[in-house]
């Protein structure tokens, strides 16, 4: 169905917004920012802010799901590329891991991780998007014999969300750098290995 003249406005003004307070909290956290301020980096009224979202808190919420909406549809591209799955898993580490430091790098973290509310909005798309996601990603690695057929789907499945519980806590987007990679790299690798 095609979108009226007002509907693609209303969207452009919503995209406007999101990307504005993206900018803005991860440069200066949430408490700093002003809705007045993100009017102005938007160019929109702050009634449309407070209309379509609410409060500055919702406007956050929402920040925080387009961002890991966007983060999942790179995953789901990079799973539809023809490479070998190996490449296919190495890209997607590679992703996860800038997607890590970008978040652990930004003011906004701090407010998202120490927030209840983003734990749960955390959980949720991983609990729905991510799995859809897991799933394809073993049967990829099924189909090409990179994963060991033995396995259940399931029992990889389990292994790849205790990943999300390591990666999903405040404490760990504290670490270094290296120590994220050497995470990432102890569960891909555990993936690959081969029982008897």
């Amino acid at each position: 169905m095609k979108m009226s003249g007002y509907e693609r406005r209303t969207q452009a003004k919503k995209e406007a917004i999101i990307n504005a307070v993206w900018e803005l909290f991860t440069k200066r956290g949430v408490t700093d920012v002003s809705i007045s301020e993100i009017a102005a980096k938007a160019n929109v009224s702050q009634v449309s802010i407070y209309n379509y979202f609410g409060s500055k808190n919702a406007l956050a919420k929402e920040v925080l799901l387009s961002y890991m909406n966007e983060t999942i549809k790179g995953y789901e591209a990079l799973l539809d590329m023809d490479l070998p799955f190996a490449e296919k898993l190495t890209l997607i580490m590679d992703k996860k891991q800038s997607a890590t430091d970008e978040i652990s790098h930004s003011a906004f973290s701090q407010m998202a991780w120490e927030d209840k509310t983003f734990q749960e909005i955390y959980k949720e798309i991983v609990h729905t998007k991510a799995i859809s996601i897991y799933m394809k990603f073993i049967e990829l690695g099924k189909k090409e014999g990179a994963l060991d057929e033995n396995i259940p789907n399931e029992a990889i499945l389990a292994f790849l969300l205790s990943s999300v519980a390591v990666t999903g806590q405040a404490e760990y987007l504290q670490t270094s750098t290296e120590y994220k990679r050497g995470i990432l790299k102890l569960y891909s690798y555990g993936l690959f290995g081969k029982g008897e």
